[in-house]
C-alpha cells in the first residue's frame, strides 16, 4: 500500500500547526494536554485506517467490477484520464477528463455532506464522530482528532460511486483532497472571508459547526462547499464565537475513552429501556432523543459563559515534560511503523501487536494528563509489554 495524498500532506499539516501556535500565542489557542490528545487520537485513526482502507477499497473495486453500470448495462467506461495530456506537440487539455474529475470531487463532497449530517442526526453514527467534537479548543490539531472507526461508515456511504463505475483511485484521490481542504478551516485566527463565505466552507462556518451553543448545534456540515447547508436547511452564520466541544463535556484526556464513550453510554441506554421499538429508535434517532421510559428528550441548556470553565487538571512541570517527551517518541515511532507497513516490510500480525501496544501507551499518556495518581503503574505495564513484544519479534 503506497502513501496516500493525506500521508504526503502530514508534514505541511504539522508546519501549519507550528505557525498557528506562534501566531495565536496571545489568544491561548493551544494547550498541551488538549493538543496531545488531538494528535494521539490522530495516531489511532491512522493506525486503524490502514486495514480499514485496504478492506474498503477492495470492496469498492469488487462492486465496481461486478455491479457497476458498465458491467451490468455495458455503458461506456467512466473517463479516468488526467485532464492534462502530452504528445509530440507538447501539453494539451482534455475537457472531458476535467469534467469527469470535477464531477467526482463534487459527488464526494455531496456524499460527505449527507454522511456528516447523518453522524449528527443518527445516534449510532454520532458515536463514530463524537471524538472529533470532544475537544474544548478549536485549532488545527483538532482537525486531526478523529475516530478510529469513522472511516468504516464514511467509506460505506461512498460505495454508490462504485456503482457508477468510478475507479477507486479517482474516489480515493478526491476524498483525500476533501480531507486536506477540511484541515485549514479548524482555526480561530481567520475571520470571515468575503465572497468565499457564500460558496465554500470557511473557518467561520466550521467554528459554528464545532460550537455547543444551542443555536449552533448540528449546523454547517459541508466538506468543501457550504452550498449544501444553504440548500438543505442546515446553515447558520457565526454571530458570536462559539463555546467549543460537547453539550456534556468530556472530562478526560484519555484518547481511548474519547473514541468509545458514546458507544458505551448508548449500550447502557439500550439495556435500560424494556421496549424493543425504543431500543431500535435509540440507535437511529438523534443523540438527545430518549423514550418516555427514560424521561423523554434531553434538553440542551444555555451556556453561562461567566461560569464556564474548560476541563484542565493541573499536573507538575516534570510530569508535563515527561508526557510531552513520551508523546513525541510515540508519534515518531508510529510514523515509522506506518511507513514500514505501507512498504510491506511489517507482517500484519506484528502490526496488530504493536497497534494494541499503542492503545496501551496512549491510554497511559491520557491518564498522565488527567493527573491520575496510579498512572505510574500503567507506565510500568506499558514498558513491560513493549519489552515482551520486542523479545518475541527479535528472538
Amino acid at each position: 500500500m503506497e502513501e496516500s495524498l493525506i500521508d504526503k500532506a502530514v508534514p505541511f499539516f504539522l508546519g501549519l500547526v507550528l505557525l498557528e501556535s506562534l501566531w495565536g500565542r496571545r489568544k491561548e489557542v493551544y494547550r498541551w494536554n488538549d493538543s496531545v490528545t488531538d494528535l494521539a487520537t490522530g495516531i489511532l485513526y491512522s493506525m486503524s485506517g490502514v486495514l480499514i482502507t485496504i478492506g474498503a477499497l477492495f470492496l469498492y473495486e469488487k462492486i465496481r467490477i461486478f455491479f457497476s453500470l458498465q458491467s451490468i448495462f455495458h455503458v461506456s467506461e467512466f473517463p479516468s484520464a488526467s485532464p492534462l495530456g502530452r504528445d509530440g506537440n507538447g501539453w494539451f487539455f482534455r475537457g472531458d477528463a476535467f469534467l469527469a474529475w470535477a464531477f467526482v470531487l463534487v459527488a464526494v463532497d455531496f456524499i460527505y455532506y449527507w454522511f456528516h449530517r447523518a453522524t449528527h442526526e443518527v445516534h449510532f453514527l454520532w458515536a463514530c464522530h463524537v471524538t472529533h467534537h470532544s475537544s474544548e479548543e478549536f485549532n488545527l490539531t483538532v482537525a486531526l482528532r478523529q475516530s478510529m472507526v469513522q472511516r468504516v461508515f464514511e467509506y460505506a456511504f461512498n460505495l454508490p460511486l462504485a456503482l457508477l463505475g468510478i475507479p477507486w483511485w479517482m474516489f480515493f484521490l478526491c476524498h483525500g483532497l476533501l480531507k486536506i481542504y477540511q484541515f485549514w478551516v479548524h482555526t480561530r485566527l481567520i475571520g470571515k472571508l468575503g465572497w468565499m463565505e457564500k460558496v465554500l466552507l470557511t473557518p467561520s462556518h466550521h467554528r459554528v459547526h464545532h460550537g455547543r451553543d444551542p443555536e449552533y448545534l448540528d449546523k454547517n456540515h459541508g466538506g468543501i462547499l457550504i452550498l449544501w447547508d444553504k440548500w438543505f436547511g442546515t446553515y447558520a452564520e457565526e454571530k458570536k464565537e462559539p463555546i467549543y466541544g460537547l453539550t456534556e463535556p468530556l472530562p478526560t484526556f484519555n484518547p481511548i475513552w474519547a473514541n468509545f464513550h458514546v458507544y458505551i453510554s448508548l449500550w447502557e441506554l439500550v439495556k435500560s429501556t424494556p421496549s424493543w421499538k425504543d431500543k431500535f429508535l435509540l440507535l437511529v434517532k438523534k443523540p438527545d432523543w430518549r423514550p418516555n421510559s427514560l424521561g423523554g428528550e434531553k434538553k440542551i441548556p444555555e451556556i453561562d459563559r461567566a461560569k464556564y470553565r474548560k476541563y484542565d487538571p493541573q499536573i507538575s512541570g516534570s510530569a508535563k515534560l515527561y508526557g510531552i517527551l513520551q508523546f513525541l517518541l510515540l508519534a515518531a515511532s508510529s510514523v515509522y511503523l506506518l511507513k514500514l507497513i505501507k512498504l510491506g516490510k511489517v507482517q500484519t500480525g506484528v502490526f496488530l501487536g504493536f497497534g494494541l501496544w499503542f492503545l496501551l501507551a496512549l491510554l497511559s499518556l491520557g491518564l498522565l494528563w488527567d493527573g491520575r495518581k496510579n498512572v505510574w503503574r500503567w507506565e510500568v505495564l506499558k514498558f513491560a509489554a513493549l519489552g515482551c513484544i520486542l523479545f518475541i519479534q527479535f528472538s
